[in-house]
């Protein structure tokens, strides 16, 4: 007798469920959303194109924040300025490896996108070493920096590194 009751349950919140779906999709199409010949499920086009999210968010905000108390606590910049135990050799070539990469993200967001007008679907196909490259840079910069600066602050060094980048990727998603 238990178990035919759980079964009854179980089919009942199936039916519900399904219920409500069906509902939804035929309130969809009666509202007009469909394409008119009587609910054959494709949408419209502009159904279809997702809604644009604000860039001013509590989260964004959160990491700026993060970002600007991780620079004024770890003091970042005097470290980088003037510490001696940052390794110099790993520090130059990360430096060198991000300007690489920030060089090749100006060059496709700003040069192609907007100032030639090329759509950045196209960016592969007309210069298709760019995105290997400036991942390559990236990938290569944050190991350097780290390496350079793991004497200063140890295992916190990725950590403050990521939240320095976060902060800096945040603002330029909201700015930029």
């Amino acid at each position: 007798m238990a178990t035919s009751s759980r079964y009854d349950d179980r089919e009942l919140f199936r039916r519900r469920v399904q219920q409500k779906l069906a509902d939804r999709f035929s309130a969809d199409n009666d509202n007009g959303n469909g394409n008119g010949d009587g609910g054959s499920g494709e949408r419209s086009e502009i159904d279809l194109q997702p809604c644009k999210k604000s860039p001013y968010s509590i989260q964004n905000f959160v990491w700026i924040f993060a970002a600007i108390c991780v620079f004024y606590f770890s003091d970042f910049l005097s470290v980088v300025m003037y510490d001696m135990r940052i390794k110099q050799s790993w520090f130059w070539i990360g430096t060198i490896a991000f300007i690489c990469h920030v060089s090749v993200a100006f060059f496709l967001v700003v040069w192609l996108s907007y100032w030639k007008k090329v759509d950045s679907d196209n960016w592969e196909t007309m210069y298709p070493k760019a995105v290997p490259v400036a991942t390559g840079s990236f990938i290569i910069g944050g190991i350097c920096l780290s390496v350079a600066l793991w004497p200063v602050w140890g295992i916190l060094t990725p950590v403050i590194l990521g939240s320095l980048l976060m902060g800096v990727v945040v603002i330029i998603a909201m700015f930029g």
